[in-house]
């Protein structure tokens, strides 16, 4: 399971991350994240930045940079048994506190913003397709390397590359060793 929903997350941030600028990366935070989410009264980026302070003061992190995000990816994927033992980001993170439509307003946006990309750039149409995308992405240590090899120092701190991260690292979380211990679904 762990591996599975590792390398799901590895394909999606992957198709989502390879290019040349982050600011397309970033783009996805600021108009589908931040506009939705601060109707609601959240600021998606101060999110992120506690979470990442977090994990960097619990030395899960070496420090803010991608490169140390990608260590830890590493850990996960060599070791089946690691686990991040801080709180989770589902306790920051506003998408386990907002109304269902609010989701798929941000939803439907990222996916709108994630084809408009793949129109513009051939290499996010072979990204998209697991089969055909550099490495098997059913590997998470194959999906590790092709994220080193395609992705920028820009892209690598980005405010997208660690959210999906953040999203990674709560699948080897100790707090969700017991499914019984998942947030539940926000009401409507």
């Amino acid at each position: 399971m762990k591996k599975t929903i590792l390398s799901l997350c590895l394909l999606l941030l992957l198709t989502n991350s390879c290019q040349k600028r982050s600011s397309e990366l970033d783009e996805i935070i600021v108009e589908c994240y931040d506009k939705t989410y601060q109707e609601a009264g959240y600021d998606m980026k101060s999110i992120i930045d506690d979470y990442e302070k977090e994990l960097v003061k619990k030395g899960i992190l070496k420090d803010t940079t991608g490169k140390s995000y990608l260590e830890v990816l590493q850990k996960i994927s060599s070791d089946k048994d690691f686990r991040i033992t801080v709180q989770s980001f589902t306790e920051y993170d506003p998408f386990f506190k907002v109304d269902n439509e609010t989701k798929l307003a941000i939803f439907q946006c990222e996916n709108r913003m994630i084809e408009s990309l793949k129109e513009k750039d051939p290499k996010w149409r072979t990204l998209s397709n697991p089969t055909d995308s550099a490495g098997n992405m059913g590997n998470p240590k194959l999906g590790y390397v092709s994220l080193m090899e395609n992705m920028s120092d820009e892209d690598l701190n980005s405010y997208y590359f660690r959210l999906k991260m953040f999203h990674i690292f709560d699948g080897v979380n100790s707090q969700f060793r017991d499914r019984s211990s998942m947030p539940a679904k926000a009401a409507d």
